[in-house]
C-alpha cells in the first residue's frame, strides 16, 4: 500500500515543485523592477549613507559616494558629509575594516566621527531595527540607502516598515549597487545568479505579503 502511494504521490510531488520553480523562474526577475530614487550624478543632502555590508563591493562603493558628498563638503556652503554608517559588519570588526574596503583616498579623509560601523545586525531586519535606533537617537530625517540591485526592493520596504513605526518620518533614498550576473536580463544565464534572485524573490513575496515591523 505504502509503495503504491509512492509511486502515486511521489511524481506529483515532484511535478508540483518543479512547476512552483518554473514559475519563480518566470516571475522571480521582479525583485530588479525597482527605479532608484538617487542617479549618481546629483546627490541629495543626507543626514546619512545607509550601506548593507554583506554584498561585495558594497561597502567600496558606498565609500566612493560618501567622498563625492566630502569633496562637496569642501566648496561653499561647506555642508558637513553625511554619516557614513556601516550596517552589518560583524561582531569583530575594527577601524581596520575600512582601511582593506575603501579606496585609499577615501581612507585618507575618513575620521572616527564619519563613520558609525553598526555590528549588531545579521540580517535585512535586524540591519532595519538598528538603523531606527541610531536615526531616533541622532534625528536623521533623510538617508541614502545603499545595497545591491537583487537586495534593495526588499530592503527599502522593511526600512520604510521599521522607520515608520518609530513615528517620526525619516525619508528614504537609494542608490543600487550593480554588479553580474545580478542584473535584468543576466541572472539566468549564472547557476549562482539563479539561486540567490530566486531565494531572493521567495522572501520578497513573504515580505511583502505578511512581514510587519
Amino acid at each position: 500500500m505504502m509503495r503504491r502511494i509512492l509511486r502515486i504521490g511521489l511524481p506529483m510531488v515532484v511535478g508540483v515543485v518543479l512547476g512552483i520553480l518554473v514559475v519563480a523562474l518566470f516571475l522571480a526577475g521582479e525583485i530588479y523592477d525597482y527605479q532608484d530614487t538617487v542617479d549618481g550624478a546629483h546627490l541629495p543632502e543626507v543626514d546619512a549613507i545607509v550601506c548593507l555590508a554583506g554584498g561585495r563591493g558594497r561597502i567600496a562603493a558606498a565609500g566612493d559616494l560618501w567622498y563625492r558628498y566630502w569633496e562637496l563638503s569642501q566648496a561653499p556652503p561647506f555642508r558637513k558629509p553625511p554619516v557614513f554608517y556601516i550596517s552589518g559588519v560583524g561582531h569583530q570588526s575594527r577601524w581596520g575594516v575600512l582601511a582593506r574596503q575603501v579606496r585609499r583616498g577615501v581612507f585618507a579623509v575618513l575620521r572616527p566621527s564619519d563613520v558609525i560601523l553598526e555590528k549588531e545586525s545579521t540580517n535585512t531586519e535586524e540591519n532595519a531595527k538598528w538603523l531606527s535606533k541610531f536615526a531616533e537617537q541622532y534625528q536623521w530625517r533623510r538617508i541614502l540607502l545603499l545595497t545591491s540591485s537583487y537586495h534593495m526592493r526588499r530592503a527599502r520596504l522593511i526600512f520604510e516598515r521599521a522607520l515608520t513605526a518609530l513615528g517620526t518620518p525619516v525619508q528614504i533614498e537609494t542608490l543600487s549597487i550593480y554588479q553580474e550576473p545580478y542584473e535584468p536580463g543576466e541572472w539566468r544565464s549564472d547557476l549562482h545568479g539563479i539561486r540567490i534572485t530566486l531565494s531572493e524573490y521567495m522572501k520578497w513575496i513573504y515580505y511583502r505579503t505578511f512581514w510587519r515591523a
